[in-house]
């Protein structure tokens, strides 16, 4: 914690001009406290601070979609293998993974801002800005509700730099207040998961709290950043929860009390209802997408390939999208995990795995009926071969040939490009060819990163219409979705009561409200239905046109588990959602021990289908949690005694 201090002091020290060594710094503390103070006295200043100090620690990479070390997140789980060979995702795959080298620290590969310190300094600078901000001597010069506003974001963005945090490494100090002077480093001690979950609702509370303006939907903030909206904040609060109530942390909760499925489907419940409640909902056919859409294949597709418009306009689904400096988070997937075809491409990047692809359900000749392809209890056999059901084969699936790809869930198409799929792209209309020899034909060389290596391309995010004279048209990135609060409830509400059609109540609360004589009267309003988690998954799928789930028990649990997986795909959470379903003593070796791909051959004019392999050493239970880097280690070891150091890797 010492080090991650020392490179906050030193921000605040450019930013206000004085970049002088640490020892005239240390010398300075008091008369930097005193400037810090000066710049919340004036908005520009506390604006800019907010800029610099708030939100660029806690920035998603862009490069291509999700990223990690300069990677996608999907290549470091079951959703994809990357195609660069040279890249470090490959020290990954091989476990040549330690405490002093780990290539998901990084927001760019091995360099740039490390997360954890990152996030950390998000949460002294938050601290920080309460401090002053919260001081009632405090004279500034603007109005009281555009102070209240940053107390809101202060709060806001402390709880979701916690919640990155945790759901990388597991609990953390738990640090109300900004760092002094003489702050004992001594009595810095890891809280329990459980105990920084207390303290994300608790911070989350007081954001929704401070700012009677709060806005439910996501706007743009005076100085070019996005708001961490009521919706948002709720997202914050369910994820969380969900997390916390899930096998790999449920109990971790030492120090307070233990977090249950229950409770986190009543808080994902309010979550929900109080969202759609004020006016959010999943787009659909009827939602008037803008242009930059009209190349979607449907609703689902669309929805990636825009901007979010702002407060109101066609997007009500969208909770959180991050933006740099009032940019949105434009993804390059036609860049960095596209096809040779396209024009400027200069990496296959993160190639869809045959698992990701065995997820999406066959569907039955009207669509009336759909079915898992695979045995979800057991969908692959001891040699990697797939357990594929009696039911997709009576719906006509054959396994390695070229009626793989019929009648699959619609999202499969708005996901994937496979083999024979046509595009339109801005040099020209082709088939996408990944047969052995073709126009994106597969290649193990470990020379060749623009080709797919699984058979596969993303298709998810990425404009056909991208390149590079015709500029970046891809789509956008956006960290919270109504569609994961239902996803969320859906889970805690099976969980906590062991079926999938007991119904949660809806959502009841006391707010005041203008009488008809003009005053402020107390008024029980009441939010969303009663729903239970089938309604939820249902609801998703309806969306996209899939028919609803009808199974139950174990069938059911199955089947949400693999939903989360096709709705949510290389959107960050698969790599999190393996990990959280395993208990602290398991591992990953049913998910990532090995993945595979699909080689497709000419022989004699015919296409000939295989399955293969890659094997990979990044499934023992110590991959369960980030390492804590071996400085950090050292240096708390040194001051507090403790090893903080996660399972494994020391």
């Amino acid at each position: 914690m010492k080090y991650i201090l020392l490179l906050t002091l030193s921000a605040a020290a450019l930013l206000l001009g004085n970049a002088g060594c640490q020892k005239e710094m240390d010398s300075e503390l008091d008369d930097r406290a005193g400037d810090m103070r000066s710049i919340y006295e004036l908005l520009a200043r506390a604006y800019e601070h907010l800029k610099s100090s708030f939100y660029v620690p806690v920035e998603t990479g862009p490069a291509a979609g999700f990223t990690a070390g300069g990677y996608m997140m999907a290549a470091y789980c079951d959703e994809a293998q990357e195609a660069t060979q040279s890249s470090s995702v490959y020290d990954w795959y091989r476990g040549s993974i330690s405490a002093s080298y780990m290539p998901l620290w990084w927001n760019n590969e091995n360099s740039g801002s490390d997360r954890w310190s990152g996030l950390f300094n998000c949460i002294f600078s938050c601290n920080e800005a309460l401090k002053y901000l919260e001081d009632p001597t405090l004279e500034t010069d603007y109005e009281e509700a555009q102070r209240n506003q940053m107390i809101a974001q202060a709060y806001a963005l402390r709880a979701y730099s916690y919640l990155q945090l945790i759901k990388r490494w597991g609990g953390v100090p738990v640090l109300r207040e900004a760092l002094e002077r003489d702050h004992d480093y001594s009595k810095d001690k890891r809280g329990s998961f459980a105990q920084c979950v207390d303290f994300i609702l608790e911070s989350c509370d007081k954001a929704l709290a401070a700012d009677d303006a709060l806005q439910w939907p996501q706007r743009l903030l005076s100085y070019s950043n996005p708001e961490l909206s009521r919706a948002a904040i709720w997202a914050v609060k369910s994820q969380a929860v969900l997390y916390a109530a899930s096998p790999l942390w449920a109990d971790d909760y030492a120090g307070t009390e233990k977090y249950t499925w229950a409770r986190a489907a009543e808080i994902t419940k309010q979550a929900l209802d109080l969202c759609t409640g004020h006016g959010l909902a999943l787009v659909g056919d009827a939602t008037a997408f803008p242009d930059e859409s009209s190349i979607g294949l449907a609703a689902y597709d669309k929805y990636f390939l825009a901007p979010y418009p702002g407060s109101g306009g066609w997007d009500t689904e969208t909770l959180y999208q991050p933006t740099n400096y009032g940019s949105q988070k434009q993804s390059l997937v036609w860049q960095y995990a596209g096809m040779p075809i396209d024009d400027g491409q200069v990496s296959a990047g993160a190639c869809p795995t045959q698992e990701m692809v065995d997820a999406y359900e066959v569907l039955n000749a009207d669509g009336s009926e759909s079915t898992p392809l695979l045995d979800l209890a057991n969908p692959y056999n001891a040699d990697g071969t797939p357990n594929i059901s009696q039911k997709a084969r009576d719906f006509g699936y054959v396994d390695c040939s070229d009626k793989m790809y019929l009648n699959r869930d619609p999202r499969f198409y708005s996901t994937i490009y496979y083999d024979g799929v046509k595009v339109k792209l801005e040099n020209g209309e082709y088939g996408v060819e990944t047969y052995v020899g073709g126009n994106c034909g597969l290649s193990l060389s470990p020379s060749s990163r623009r080709n797919t290596c699984t058979g596969y391309y993303l298709r998810k995010f990425n404009n056909v219409q991208s390149s590079t004279s015709g500029g970046n048209k891809d789509g956008y990135i956006r960290m919270y979705r109504l569609a994961e609060l239902y996803l969320n409830f859906a889970e805690a509400a099976y969980r906590a009561y062991g079926n999938a059609d007991q119904q949660a109540p809806a959502t009841e609360v006391l707010e005041m409200e203008e009488g008809d004589d003009g005053e402020m009267v107390e008024k029980l309003n009441t939010y969303g239905t009663p729903m239970s988690a089938r309604d939820a998954v249902n609801a998703v799928r309806a969306r996209v046109g899939m028919p609803g789930v009808a199974d139950n028990g174990d069938a059911f649990w199955l089947r949400l588990c693999n939903e989360r997986r096709v709705e949510l795909a290389f959107e960050e959470h698969r790599f999190f959602d393996v990990r959280r379903w395993t208990k602290p003593d398991g591992d990953l070796s049913k998910t990532d021990k090995r993945v595979t791909g699909m080689r497709i051959e000419l022989q004699n004019g015919r296409k000939v289908y295989s399955r293969f392999s890659f094997d990979r050493q990044n499934y023992t239970s110590k991959f369960l949690k980030y390492p804590v880097s071996l400085d950090e280690v050292r240096k708390m070891l040194s001051l507090t005694g403790e090893n903080w150091q996660n399972d494994g890797w020391n």
